[in-house]
């Protein structure tokens, strides 16, 4: 059951980075935001929910060790790794797109 349940953050994680993609080139292309700026805030943005899952994590870990009763099971334990592995590598590889793609839009002030 508790394997279910990441699922939810798994698929938050995943498209988060996604709508930030296109919010900030949509920015890029409106002339608000420079590219570099665009680019770094992308990044921030899209890391945001990987870290506030670990977070998390670490959260009911120390909790787990203060009462000593098992809030979250080994299993769901296990799933950070890979979770938190996969999440990187896309926002690693949407911010290289994201820099690329960035980087070919012409200025507005030049239009």
């Amino acid at each position: 059951m508790d394997e279910q349940l990441a699922a939810g953050p798994f698929w938050l994680i995943m498209l988060v980075p996604v709508g930030v993609f296109a919010r900030q080139i949509l920015q890029v292309r409106r002339g608000t935001q420079r590219k570099v700026r665009a680019t770094a805030l992308f990044f921030a943005y899209s890391m945001l929910p990987a870290l506030a899952y670990i977070a998390c994590f670490l959260l009911l870990a120390g909790a787990e060790e203060v009462t000593a009763r098992p809030l979250i099971s080994e299993g769901y334990a296990r799933m950070l790794v890979p979770l938190v592995a996969v999440s990187v590598i896309e926002v690693l590889l949407l911010t290289l797109a994201f820099g690329i793609t960035a980087s070919l839009l012409r200025d507005p002030d030049t239009t």
